[in-house]
């Protein structure tokens, strides 16, 4: 395994970056960044900051103010962050949540990298090849919407939103009509009772905590989905959540969002410092935790 150089002492010249979410207790962010400020010699620090709905105006001034290289956000933040920022990349636009800021002259400009993470983390963990299949997405936040312009940019061939708040899965679906344009995405809401359905080779993602949650478990009897399908829980924590530990006891296949994580977090990186992130060092820095 490589060996990381031993973390710095922080200097006034360390320059700060962060993650901005609510919860942020189980984020391996610091852990991937940190070491890959290492690995090149840079004197930055990357650290987690809990912050409810009611005070990112808040954080965002004051890491504006405080100099701060770069932040990413995460639940519940991305929607709002994109909104609150003074410019907006084209993907984030299109997608329309933020999880990547970078600092401008005159603020923030909002960036996606979810959604290269997420697309790159199926290819690799499931093996997922989205041309002519079906995808049930559970969420109608920030991570749902980056999952669906994903599916659609890869030629997708149909995608229900479920969401327990119809009228969110509605609104959702509507935005990506009118930003990513098609007929391939309709809502319904989540219930229980009705197992989406889904063929061999189909997806499930679920783009909500749910899987953080030790004994949660996918919303209907796994022994009604058919044999075949994929399940991706986007979410991520020690170990495997709970989620996908539960698709793998029925036998599917099924992958957590680490991988994502490292990838969207590359991305990040390289928006904030110009340089290619060092990808193995990250993932070996993921691996430890």
């Amino acid at each position: 395994m490589r060996e990381t150089p031993p973390a710095p002492v922080p200097t006034a010249a360390t320059r700060l970056f962060g993650l901005l979410g609510h919860p942020v207790s189980h984020s391996l962010s610091p852990a991937m960044h940190n070491a890959a400020f290492r690995a090149l010699g840079l004197d930055a620090c990357y650290l987690a900051f809990d912050v409810p709905p009611e005070r990112l105006v808040d954080a965002l001034r004051g890491a504006r103010a405080l100099g701060a290289g770069g932040l990413n956000v995460t639940v519940p933040h991305k929607e709002q962050a994109l909104r609150l920022a003074e410019e907006v990349d084209e993907g984030a636009a299109l997608v329309g949540a933020a999880n990547t800021l970078v600092p401008t002259s005159g603020g923030w400009k909002a960036f996606n990298t979810d959604v290269e993470g997420f697309l790159r983390a199926l290819e690799e963990d499931v093996g997922f090849q989205a041309a002519g299949r079906k995808a049930v997405v559970l969420g109608a936040g920030g991570a749902a919407r980056a999952a669906i312009v994903g599916l659609l940019r890869s030629g997708i061939q149909g995608i229900v939103v479920l969401n327990r708040n119809e009228e969110r899965a509605e609104k959702l679906v509507s935005t990506v009509r009118r930003t990513v344009g098609g007929n391939r995405i309709t809502s319904a809401r989540l219930d229980p009772d009705e197992a989406p359905g889904l063929g061999p080779g189909d997806l499930v993602v679920s783009a909500t905590p749910l899987g953080l949650q030790g004994d949660a478990r996918w919303p209907w009897p796994l022994s009604t989905i058919s044999a075949g399908v994929v399940f991706y829980d986007m979410a991520y924590g020690p170990g495997e959540t709970s989620l996908v530990n539960a698709a793998r006891q029925e036998g599917f296949l099924a992958a957590s969002g680490r991988r994502m994580l490292l990838h969207q977090g590359a991305a990040a990186f390289s928006l904030w410092t110009g340089q290619a992130a060092p990808m193995l060092v990250m993932e070996e820095a993921l691996r430890g935790q």
